[in-house]
């Protein structure tokens, strides 16, 4: 732990969080010039060197026994020659000697948690961006944070102190995805190595040593990786297992044997998922799982072959987050889920094999993002209905996929206007695997292939995102109103048969992203008139809405 910082160290600590929070402000804006933002990098370079000559000073007016108190302190400002990253120390001038200085300060006096966050950014290959709910949970798996709004926390707070830099897409007021500065990278590389967080080779990449964290980077066709060796004398073992960007992954039959203090395993990659899928050679070996009982994190993102996940995973009692987003050949959802009483995160979308959920994912009661619920048809086996759903109390995301042949009571149905903490949904209209097969009978007043467009959803009053593909209906239905919904603030609808916007005014939404509706029709009088408050609207490849007053992107902004 950190040694309490001097007067002067808090004087400057204090002084650079807020210039570091000005800078983050200055760059959002279009209207401050390169100039100035040149200028404000020097004033900061100032800082950071009178605070290194200040400190220096005061470390040679204390005692002997003053100077061994504040050791830690003094460390921090040095530069080691030794040490420092080859691209430094062919630049000698005492301003970058300095930054560099300010920087490793900045790293060694974070708060424990977040220091230990910082240094898993360490593992990505210079220039990357990194998705912001990964890295969160890897965090959580780790145990650097307990939930995801402390990981939002830490976010902010490396943030705050520039040590890293927010991707926004364009025309985005939020970030989901972050980038380091290479230079602040290599103290991130160095920190990693000093604090034994990371075994690291000259060219600063992660590769196999004792720390417990095994690291999948791409160079090799296949990685085969034998993990004896990690355990040590002490029996350590693997912490974390992380693939960053590699395509092909072999599963030695030692991998999960044994696996005591596993708590990250992430085999879908991080980088490139949506352009290369992973391939796991020999899929079977998952079936060993079970036996990482301090898994908290698990991710199979994008892997391809796995076809259905062992009943072992049962016994993953402290799992918390469970990713299978993009799993293609996933045909079933083994029950053995409904047992994980801690998970907090559950994705199956883009699991298009999919036709049913397991009966008893109700009992899942700290479940706060649900993705990829399908809704059963009448050839399902005993699947979960949407009345299940009703127990989630904690439920603040909800994705629904709702086939041709999906069937609900009305009862269900009402059920969900029930998830008070519910805040974001997503409802997607299509085909499911089961799609092919004839509808049966179900007992009950039904929602089928033959009434779908008059299905009647209950959605709680206060969600402020809805979002809808391939709606099946031409005109905005009963529930899909401002009387219902006044509480939305966000409206996606992504293709569909919709021709109209409706006609009822009064909307609170401020965002309106209109995609691929090719039959939608309205004036743009119109839609100001529907959405007095909106500040915001995309129009994408809607053709009959060319008059709209968008620029080449199809983006509308309301002027301040």
């Amino acid at each position: 732990m950190p040694q309490p910082r001097s007067e002067i160290e808090e004087v400057f600590h204090s002084l650079l969080k807020n210039l570091n929070t000005a800078k983050l402000k200055l760059s959002e804006s279009e209207l401050v010039s390169s100039d100035f933002h040149s200028l404000f990098n020097t004033i900061q370079t100032d800082v950071l060197q009178l605070k290194s000559l200040l400190i220096e000073e005061n470390q040679l007016t204390k005692t002997p026994s003053q100077t061994r108190t504040t050791m830690r302190s003094s460390s921090a400002i040095e530069t080691k020659t030794d040490t420092t990253p080859q691209f430094v120390a062919s630049n000698e001038s005492t301003r970058d000697c300095a930054s560099m200085s300010g920087v490793k300060f900045t790293i060694d006096y974070l708060e424990a948690h977040v220091k230990q966050c910082l240094l898993c950014l360490a593992i990505f290959p210079e220039g990357a961006v990194i998705r912001k709910q990964q890295l969160i949970h890897w965090w959580i798996g780790e145990g650097f944070v307990p939930d995801t709004e402390v990981g939002n926390g830490c976010c902010e707070e490396l943030m705050y102190h520039g040590l890293i830099v927010p991707v926004k897409k364009e025309y985005s007021d939020e970030a989901h995805a972050f980038r380091m500065d290479p230079s602040i990278r290599w103290q991130v590389v160095e920190a990693a190595k000093e604090n034994n967080f990371l075994e690291i080779d000259p060219q600063g990449n992660p590769i196999v040593g004792t720390t417990g964290h095994l690291v999948l980077i791409k160079g090799l066709d296949r990685v085969r990786v034998r993990v004896r060796s990690m355990r040590g004398s002490g029996g350590q073992g693997l912490i974390s297992v992380y693939n960053v960007d590699q395509q092909y992954v072999h599963l030695d039959k030692s991998w999960f044997s044994g696996q005591r203090k596993l708590g990250t395993v992430q085999l879908g990659r991080c980088i490139g998922f949506r352009e290369h899928h992973t391939e796991l050679l020999k899929e079977w070996e998952l079936k060993r799982i079970g036996a990482c009982r301090n898994l908290r994190y698990l991710s199979l993102r994008g892997i391809s072959k796995i076809e259905s996940l062992p009943d072992s995973i049962g016994d993953l009692y402290n799992l918390i987050i469970l990713d299978l987003k993009a799993c293609h050949n996933l045909e079933k959802l083994t029950a053995a889920v409904t047992m994980l009483q801690k998970l907090q995160y559950l994705d199956v979308s883009e699991c298009y094999l999919l036709d049913q959920m397991p009966k008893g994912l109700g009992r899942l009661i700290n479940l706060e993002v649900l993705k990829g619920f399908v809704v059963g048809t009448s050839k399902s086996k005993d699947p979960c209905r949407l009345i299940e759903l009703s127990r989630l109390d904690k439920l603040r995301k909800l994705g629904i996929s709702i086939g041709r042949q999906s069937v609900a009571t009305d009862e269900e149905l009402q059920q969900l206007s029930g998830l008070k903490n519910l805040r974001c949904i997503s409802i997607t209209w299509g085909v499911v695997a089961s799609d092919k097969k004839q509808s049966l009978a179900y007992s009950g007043t039904v929602k089928t292939a033959e009434s779908i467009t008059d299905m009647r959803l209950y959605l709680p009053p206060k969600i402020e995102k809805l979002d809808l593909h391939c709606v099946p209906f031409r005109e905005f239905p009963e529930w899909l109103s401002p009387t219902n919904l006044a509480a939305l603030k966000k409206l996606y609808i992504r293709g569909g048969m919709l021709e109209t916007l409706g006609a009822e005014t009064g909307w609170g939404v401020e965002v309106l992203r209109l995609r691929y509706l090719r039959n939608l029709k309205c004036d743009w009088d119109a839609v100001l008139s529907l959405f007095p408050r909106l500040r915001f609207l995309e129009n994408r490849k809607c053709q009959n809405l060319a008059s709209w007053p968008c620029n080449a992107e199809g983006i509308w902004q309301k002027l301040d």
